[in-house]
């Protein structure tokens, strides 16, 4: 049995058992012909604009925008039940474009990514989208789901391998083999939903926060001219960029008509 052809009965297995994945709010859909039609808007572009500033504006920024989206983000993490609802962000000096959130809670901001974006709301897109990540606890979330996978997909290689009468030292082999592919698979089942979940809390974090929903919308753009995809894979970590630009306009539709500023629960 090859290792990717475990794929399927991983990801099967984990969805089975409700393991790999669910988000606790009800998440914009987007259909395959939403996200073409937003992909007419965009085109992948090596020469998009840059709007480079120092160190010490990045900083400044970072500061200001932090206090301005964390005052009133307690309700979110109380819908969400988040048990650390602090944020700590910090800049990072390279031309990554990225930005992250650790295990231990803290934020990180490149500078690669930040010299894309033309204004505050813009940059207070990307902070509202990690915190989004720690109020959904989306590390914790991954690391369960890749021990689930690591554990399928170590039972299915090894059975596969006992099953064909595989010798000790080959099942063994096999049975490594299927613990890190399912770990992978087990991965990348769920980070796609956790993005569009984080993407959707971001956007509760700023309406709360007084920022344009629509002007912080273009960092979706951004996004997207960096990328060359339309519809994402099944093995991608991200939804593809026109993806997030048509859940960002429903999630966004959705916080100006909300009464409370506070996503809706999904059923359980």
């Amino acid at each position: 049995m090859r290792a990717w052809s475990i794929a399927g009965a991983v990801v099967a297995s984990c969805l089975a058992l409700q393991g790999c994945g669910g988000s606790a709010f009800i998440l914009p859909q987007v259909s395959d012909s939403e996200a073409l039609v937003a992909a007419h808007e965009t085109a992948v572009d090596p020469h998009l604009p840059t709007f480079p500033r120092g160190a010490a504006y990045y900083k400044d920024a970072i500061r200001r925008i932090g206090a301005e989206l964390t005052w009133d983000v307690d309700p979110l993490c109380a819908r969400a039940m988040t048990r650390d609802c602090h944020f700590h962000f910090h800049y990072v000096s390279d031309d990554e474009v990225n930005a992250f959130t650790d295990e231990n809670g803290d934020i990180y901001l490149h500078r690669g990514l930040l010299d894309y974006l033309e204004s505050d709301d813009e940059i207070a897109a990307v902070m509202a989208h990690e915190m989004g990540h720690q109020i959904a606890n989306h590390v914790e979330e991954s690391k369960r789901s890749a021990m689930l996978g690591s554990l399928l997909g170590g039972l299915l290689m090894g059975g596969a391998a006992a099953a064909g009468g595989a010798p000790p030292d080959a099942a063994d082999e096999l049975t490594a083999e299927g613990l890190y592919f399912g770990a992978k698979i087990g991965v990348l089942s769920f980070s796609k939903e956790q993005e569009r979940e984080a993407d959707l809390l971001g956007a509760y974090v700023l309406g709360r926060a007084g920022y344009d929903l629509d002007r912080a919308g273009n960092m979706f753009k951004v996004l997207a001219k960096l990328d060359d995809k339309a519809v994402a894979r099944w093995n991608d970590t991200h939804p593809a960029g026109p993806e997030r630009i048509v859940a960002w306009r429903k999630a966004v539709a959705e916080v100006k008509a909300s009464s409370d500023e506070l996503p809706p629960l999904a059923e359980p």
